[in-house]
């Protein structure tokens, strides 16, 4: 939807890099690449606002793990929040996080990578509040703190979708 060719290409490269270096087990569980959706099959299957698990960790190791909504917008997963928010310190610290979206046994994506924080100065900014708010949610800029969008940049992406 807001995905350029070039975006495409980047996650499709990502989604083969993905498949050829899982380990068996996940192979087997996610029947790659059989079951693996290609980049515009998954951009066509994460429109508007979704519910995602995103995970990360405190400054002693310990493992974060909440609901939270998320856009998919170029390719990548988008989180609005703002910068007072627990995740946020964690991820400014800590920038892994891993993140997962799923509908029953349906469908599944599970993404590992480092978060950048998106902050109002940011020119992406501007896009992704505009993509939040057509989809009925308010920017974040409203909420109490600053605003900001924290982007998972992908080192790798698995996808799975039932038959």
């Amino acid at each position: 939807m807001h995905e350029s060719p070039d975006d495409l290409e980047r996650l499709q490269a990502l989604i083969d890099r993905s498949i050829e270096g899982a380990g068996a087990f996940l192979r087997n569980a996610f029947e790659m690449p059989d079951r693996s959706l290609s980049a515009q099959q998954l951009v066509d299957r994460l429109p508007g606002s979704l519910t995602v698990a995103l995970a990360t960790t405190t400054a002693r190791g310990e493992p974060r793990v909440a609901p939270i909504n998320a856009l998919f917008v170029r390719a990548a997963f988008h989180v609005p929040t703002v910068a007072q928010a627990a995740r946020t310190r964690h991820l400014t610290a800590r920038p892994a996080a891993s993140l997962t979206y799923f509908e029953g046994t349906d469908l599944a994506v599970v993404a590992h990578g480092q978060v950048a924080i998106i902050d109002t100065n940011d020119p992406a900014f501007a896009e992704l509040d505009g993509v939040q708010v057509q989809f009925g949610n308010e920017s974040p800029t409203e909420w109490q703190g600053d605003g900001v969008y924290l982007r998972l940049d992908a080192d790798r992406l698995f996808t799975y979708a039932g038959g």
